[in-house]
């Protein structure tokens, strides 16, 4: 798949109808952290040129997700959740550890606006950078991506909800 502009599915819901916390736990997200959780639980996020890969698994009502800064880590250097690679892997680990597997899980992918550059530059941007390197990261591991937004020139607030894999995303 290639980088298109911004793009928002129908699966993502828009301003206006947020998931609701209900008995959910909480979680909130800085760049270069993840969490997941076989519990309900939501987690929030602000995302720029940062990505963030939901992942959800229907038949063990299990979830997470990643915020990552930079699209791939380099050899040598120290493996940090700041790297789309790293954070990725990891988040597949830790969802393996509660069961899950990845013809279960489903993708929904959030951010990589380019906050700083002009609109026809976008594919040069840190932002579509990250956006590839997470559906790369996906097609690869066979996950499919059932939602997507995308690009842009605006940061987003992002909900999610690891038992129902509801998503919520709005511009800020």
């Amino acid at each position: 798949m290639g980088v298109a502009g911004p793009r928002q599915n129908a699966l993502s819901r828009v301003a206006g109808n947020v998931p609701l916390l209900g008995e959910r736990q909480r979680a909130y997200l800085l760049p270069g952290q993840l969490h997941v959780s076989a519990e309900p639980c939501q987690i929030k996020t602000i995302l720029g040129s940062c990505v963030a890969i939901c992942l959800w698994d229907k038949r063990r009502s299990a979830g997470g997700m990643n915020h990552f800064l930079l699209p791939v880590s380099r050899e040598g250097q120290a493996a940090s959740l700041r790297f789309a690679d790293e954070a990725t892997k990891v988040l597949l680990e830790q969802l393996r550890t509660l069961g899950c597997r990845p013809p279960n899980l489903r993708a929904k992918i959030f951010g990589g606006a380019a906050l700083f550059q002009i609109r026809d530059r976008y594919a040069t941007s840190l932002g579509a950078k990250n956006v590839a390197a997470a559906l790369d990261l996906m097609k690869n591991a066979g996950i499919p991506v059932i939602a997507q937004e995308t690009g842009g020139a605006m940061g987003r607030k992002v909900i999610f909800n690891t038992d129902d894999g509801v998503a919520w995303s709005q511009k800020i």
